[in-house]
């Protein structure tokens, strides 16, 4: 099979590798969609880093099964269902087939163990079968919406607090989308630099999307009393516009900080303000011995059921679709994802 290779930052391959086999108890997925993450981006930049090289990136997958291990034992699963999966791991999807150990809504299994990045993670993944009524290109971002939702429903906001969205991307359209519409917030507003991302958050979800300077200069301190942090790895010059001292400043004391968005190099937190407010900062762990893999079954479940009721607009996040075949101008979208105005681009292997 065809898959791209991470060999080091900023350098991929197209490799020719074998194609992997069936597990005894899981399954072999032939791949259809897989959208592009900023986590795949960060490993590209080398903000986020393997234990080892060559990985093969990409984890916002949709497969369709193409055979089933002798001890499966799911009677609902069979050749040609269509599978997305959450999981801990952020690699294997940009290849042209892939092998899953699924847990769906309703089970309780784990095959545990203790990851080289500080959590306990799972062999197995959450994973959800695709009802004919959601296409291929919505049900790809089933999986951001899992990974939104695990994060609000282990820190929600209040009934009638004020929200800030940080970062307008699309885990903060999502995370805004079902804040929004299903928590009861007394507002939600949201940040970004980037202004046609604004432009993309009104249609989706926000009250008022403000550039870095004008919630700085327009928004009084003590403000909001939750913050959804979606941002990635930030760099800036005037350390007193660091976009989370920032939010911390906006924040109401006692208030929640969630954060979200992943990245092994240091950020930068206002320790004095988090002592000087008592700032809660939380965030849904990784770690399956907190948040065990069957609950996140249980949350793809319903993430899937917000893209087909349209409280995530799965339609308006797509921006582009990309043949997986082109190899060259998909490495481009890697190397220009960081300046582009898009939401989600989805790598199509369908044609392969």
């Amino acid at each position: 099979m065809k898959a791209l290779q991470l060999i080091a930052p900023r350098k991929t391959i197209l490799a020719e590798l074998e194609k992997p086999r069936v597990p005894v108890d899981g399954l072999l997925l032939k791949t259809r969609c897989v959208s592009i993450c900023s986590t795949d981006i960060s490993f590209f930049e080398g903000h986020l880093f393997p234990s080892e090289y060559p990985v093969v990136l990409g984890h916002e997958y949709l497969g369709e099964v193409v055979e089933v291990g002798a001890a499966f034992d799911h009677p609902d699963i069979a050749v040609g269902d269509r599978i997305v999966y959450w999981g801990q791991t952020d690699f294997g999807g940009f290849a042209e087939y892939r092998t899953l150990r699924p847990i769906f809504s309703g089970e309780v299994k784990e095959d545990v163990f203790w990851a080289d990045r500080n959590f306990s993670d799972d062999h197995r993944a959450a994973a959800v079968k695709i009802p004919d009524d959601l296409d291929d290109l919505q049900a790809s971002f089933i999986e951001p919406v899992t990974g939104a939702l695990r994060s609000i429903l282990a820190n929600p906001p209040r009934i009638g607090d004020r929200v800030l969205i940080m970062g307008t991307g699309p885990i903060g359209i999502i995370a805004g989308s079902v804040i929004k519409r299903l928590f009861a917030p007394n507002s939600v507003v949201s940040v970004d630099a980037n202004p046609e991302r604004n432009a993309h958050a009104v249609e989706h979800f926000t009250e008022r999307a403000y550039l870095p300077d004008e919630l700085i200069e327009e928004v009084p301190e003590n403000t909001f009393d939750y913050v959804f942090d979606a941002l990635p790895t930030v760099k800036v010059e005037d350390e007193q516009k660091d976009p989370r001292r920032v939010a911390m400043r906006k924040l109401k004391p006692k208030g929640k900080y969630v954060l979200y968005g992943a990245s092994q190099e240091m950020q930068k937190f206002d320790t004095w303000l988090m002592l000087a407010k008592g700032i809660n900062i939380v965030a849904s762990p990784f770690d399956v011995s907190a948040f065990p893999m069957h609950h996140s079954a249980n949350v793809i479940q319903a993430a899937m059921q917000m893209l087909r009721s349209g409280i995530v607009d799965g339609r308006r996040l797509l921006s582009t679709v990309h043949s997986f075949e082109d190899y060259n101008g998909l490495i481009g979208i890697f190397e220009n994802y960081r300046n582009t105005t898009d939401l989600k681009t989805i790598v199509d292997f369908r044609a392969a």
